[in-house]
């Protein structure tokens, strides 16, 4: 009777051992999970305006102070989940936690689309991959469903303690993901900037913005705000004791022409590089008006273009 004990247990093979393909199935599912929430992790970390401008064109968050938080945890949130999905760090933990963010992202949109919220790109992968809040609906439902299938997979699998080992070299490639979410972001100035007009370089204008009394408008000739906000804009030009006014934007020359003769601008419409553009805007939205007076900034308008009475205001309220 003890031999037989012995070599029963010795015939059957663990569900460990008999079942590895279906963790590495599952963590081959979590990594290309990871790749995507990583590259977007990546990719708004180097775009760091553009994703705060993304997140409060949500209206979910009140205040720039919130929305910049937000977004800056997101950063660091989407690198370091990647990278755990990728190296198989915590994997289970990390999947609950790619299955939970999704299902935020998910809600988010879903407010967008029912509260009719003009949205006119999702932010998931920056200004690099544009997509309607519909579009990127569809596409967290296949992430969320891809989730589920790897999360099943590996819990199915009962992995042993070695499958993942050593850990520790992963937890730091985790880190240092998480750390690029967190600082690359500053080295673009984030979430200060806006401020510093005196080495601005303009063409296509004869306005000097750097001397003098100016209002400038920085708009986005692609932006349907800005588009819309031509007749407010074009009230500025001619009036008397008032700032000479300029816009400016980072599109193309053609794009500048095509813009002025389709919406009737009547001011002129200058061209800055795309890095003092995104410098400038820093965590505002377009069409930013800024009221400057030797290059320095005396106030800001964000989205919708001040009254006349109202530039007046803010010129008084300034020595």
């Amino acid at each position: 009777m003890r031999y037989e004990n012995v070599a029963e247990p010795a015939s059957q093979p663990s569900e460990a051992t008999s079942l590895p393909w279906r963790f590495y199935l599952g963590w081959g599912l979590a990594a290309l999970l990871g790749l995507v929430w990583l590259a977007a992790g990546v990719i708004k970390a180097l775009e760091p305006f553009d994703f705060v401008r993304q997140v409060a064109s949500f209206q979910l968050v009140p205040g720039k102070a919130m929305q910049t938080a937000l977004a800056w945890g997101l950063l660091v949130a989407e690198c370091a989940l990647g990278a755990a999905l990728i190296l198989g760090y915590r994997l289970r933990w990390a999947l609950v936690g790619a299955g939970g963010l999704t299902l935020i992202f998910m809600g988010a949109l879903g407010w967008v689309i029912l509260a009719g919220i003009p949205v006119e790109d999702c932010g998931c992968f920056g200004s690099q991959v544009k997509r309607s809040p519909k579009e990127a609906l569809l596409e967290d439902s296949l992430m969320l469903l891809v989730t589920v299938a790897s999360g099943w997979l590996v819990w199915k699998s009962h992995p042993t303690g070695t499958v993942l080992q050593p850990r520790r070299w992963r937890g730091l490639g985790v880190l240092l993901c998480a750390l690029f979410g967190l600082l690359t972001p500053l080295a673009f100035g984030f979430p200060l900037g806006g401020s510093d007009w005196s080495q601005v370089k303009v063409s296509g204008t004869t306005v000097n913005v750097a001397t003098g009394e100016r209002l400038v408008a920085l708009i986005d000739t692609e932006c349907s705000h800005c588009q819309e906000s031509v007749p407010q804009l074009n009230a500025y030009v001619g009036v008397k004791d008032f700032p000479l006014f300029v816009a400016l934007c980072s599109n193309e020359e053609w794009r500048r022409k095509f813009f002025i003769q389709r919406f009737g601008a009547k001011f002129e419409l200058g061209e800055i590089s795309k890095e003092d553009f995104k410098r400038l805007l820093a965590d505002g939205d377009t069409p930013r008006i800024v009221l400057l007076r030797q290059g320095k900034v005396l106030a800001v308008w964000d989205s919708t273009p001040p009254s006349l009475d109202d530039v007046r205001r803010a010129r008084a309220k300034r020595p």
